[in-house]
């Protein structure tokens, strides 16, 4: 019993990009998913100023399956929103992030 819980815990820890994505869009980024024609894929925050930052695919794919993030499901950009779950997860890790320096 001692080894499935301890599984269970780590499959739910946030790694800290996974962590820094979810602050981000509490604070009013926005995360997109931009396709191509030839359907490769590209992860992208935006901030207000204009600033973009690449998102690694694993980071946005693991958040959406573990359901802090939904999204919209547009071609050739998907917008992707924090659900209940995902703005409850950033509020606690909202600090980290920012004495990190973020």
């Amino acid at each position: 019993m001692r080894i499935a819980l301890s599984r269970l815990f780590r499959r739910n820890r946030l790694t800290a990009p996974q962590q820094a994505v979810l602050a981000a869009l509490l604070e009013g980024w926005t995360l997109k998913s931009h396709r191509t024609l030839d359907g490769q894929k590209a992860y992208r925050l935006h901030a207000l100023d204009g600033e973009v930052i690449e998102v690694a695919d694993g980071v946005v794919d693991s958040l959406a399956a573990a359901k802090f993030l939904q999204s919209n499901q547009k071609f050739p950009a998907a917008t992707y929103l924090l659900t209940q779950k995902g703005q409850m997860a950033a509020l606690r890790f909202r600090e980290s992030v920012k004495n990190d320096g973020r």
